[in-house]
This record gives C-alpha cells, structure tokens and sequence, in this order.
C-alpha cells in the first residue's frame, strides 16, 4: 500500500463519519414530527460532523514527518481532473507513491 492509497482510505473514512452526521440532522427533525424536542439526536449529529472536520484538519498527517496535510488530504483522496495532482508531502517532499511504512513503536 502507498501512503497515498493510506491518506485517501484515511479521510473516506472521516468524510463517511461526517457525512453520517450531517445527515443525523434533517433525520433529528423528521423523527421530532411528534413534537419531541430533537436536541439529542441532533447534538449527536454535530458533534459527529465536527469531529469529522477537525479531524480531517488536524490528525490526517504525513507518515514520514507528521506534518498536517489538512485540506491537502481533501485534494490527495478526491482528484477529479482539472488540478495538478497531488504527488509529494509539502514539507518533506516524499513522494506519496512510496511504500507506507506504519510507524514503529518503541518499548
């Protein structure tokens, strides 16, 4: 697996998350049509889709020097066409077609 092939399973994956709760919202009002208040399911929701956004900004990072590549994960795992694609780390200039090598702990 290349990291490119880990940053795009990656942040499908957040982008699943939020867009699950983003639709917990309109659903939150359609199941309160008996006047229930819809704060739970609705704060579940946001909370969801919030977590999605800042996770995408702040944990998706570079495997080889743990920069936040941020919106850039957007454009690395959705490249439809007109744009340059993505093809190295910003920062540490690693090609994304290298091998993913997950990190290594140290006991």
């Amino acid at each position: 697996m290349s990291i490119r092939d880990y940053l795009k399973r990656r942040t499908r994956r957040i982008l699943a998350i939020g867009v699950g709760g983003w639709l917990l919202l309109p659903l939150s009002a359609i199941v309160s049509a008996d006047h229930e208040p819809p704060w739970p399911l609705a704060v579940v929701g946001v909370v969801l889709f919030g977590g999605a956004v800042l996770s995408m900004l702040f944990l998706n990072r570079c495997p080889k020097c743990r920069a936040r590549l941020g919106q850039l994960s957007g454009e690395i795992a959705f490249h439809w066409g007109t744009r340059a694609r993505v093809n190295f780390c910003p920062y540490c200039g690693v090609s994304l077609d290298a091998p993913y090598e997950p990190p290594r702990t140290v006991r």
